[in-house]
């Protein structure tokens, strides 16, 4: 016998590509339990059962920064207790840093993080704290399906009080744009363009630029509540802006931005943080 569950959760994180950087990512979380009929005729008591996966993607994989722990290419310091580091091209035009409290990431027994590698790993890993009388759970991540402009962005809120404040976590995003109470998708298409594959960083966290061999990097630290964060990412990779990096102000960022190019004309955004949820903001400027 099976039970499913659609749409669960979703987890909103980063990953670590070795070809594109670091990646936001939002995936929608659907689970299907196997097991025989107990003595009340039910697999499973549902209600226990969804939170305890949902309670183990929260801790294990949701806002952390996943890593394909067994690439060659990566390293991975994972000595101190309370701290890991990861690093990648060293010394290169690629070259990634990202220090935190262990619980910031998500090591991942895999080359390449795909959507089904993830979910064959967190299966093996969610068995261990379900029932006995489970015979099998099947997790299937599913990145929302955005027919028009999007865009992955990873970021951090020091000022959070919950996870939202590691340094290196994201999202996978979609933006509406209205030009004059019309939707215009050249001004979504070309935000998604000045956003694709990108770290939106906050000024009063960035400590430095380095210039090494003719690359530059972007370099963040902060201290929050659940310890030291540090990040070096490549400048290409990096767009930064004044204020905390909340979807409330990236959304009047870039009505501002767009008013600015557009005088005269009214611009409304609706900016997606993952999937289902963001914010809004208007913005005219006068000519």
């Amino acid at each position: 016998m099976k039970l499913f569950v659609k749409n669960l959760t979703h987890v909103d994180f980063s990953l670590f590509d070795t070809d594109r950087g670091l990646l936001g990512e939002s995936w929608q979380t659907d689970v299907l339990l196997e097991g025989s009929l107990n003595d009340e005729s039910m697999v499973c008591d549902f209600s226990i059962v969804k939170k305890l996966i949902k309670k183990w993607l929260d801790e294990n994989i949701d806002h952390c920064l996943a890593i394909p722990h067994q690439n060659t290419s990566v390293s991975m310091n994972t000595d101190n207790e309370d701290k890991h580091i990861f690093e990648f091209d060293k010394g290169g035009k690629n070259h990634f840093y990202c220090a935190a409290p262990k619980q910031a990431f998500c090591l991942l027994s895999m080359d390449v993080i795909t959507p089904e590698a993830a979910a064959t790993w967190c299966e093996d890993q969610i068995m261990a704290i379900l029932p006995a009388d489970l015979a099998r759970v099947r997790i299937t991540f599913t990145p929302e399906k955005i027919e028009g402009a999007q865009y992955q962005y990873s970021h951090g809120l020091k000022k959070h009080a919950g996870n939202c404040q590691r340094i290196a976590h994201g999202h996978r995003s979609t933006i509406d744009i209205y030009k004059d109470g019309e939707k215009s998708e050249s001004l979504e298409n070309d935000w998604a363009k000045r956003w694709h594959d990108i770290y939106i960083g906050t000024e009063e966290d960035l400590i430095g630029i380095i210039s090494e061999d003719g690359h530059r990097f972007h370099h963040f630290a902060y201290e929050s509540q659940q310890g030291h964060f540090e990040l070096i990412i490549r400048s290409s990779q990096t767009y930064m802006v004044h204020t905390d990096t909340t979807v409330e102000s990236l959304s009047s960022h870039v009505a501002k931005v767009l008013a600015n190019e557009n005088p005269g004309h009214d611009i409304e955004v609706h900016a997606y943080e993952g999937i289902g949820k963001g914010a809004i903001s208007n913005k005219v400027v006068n000519v």
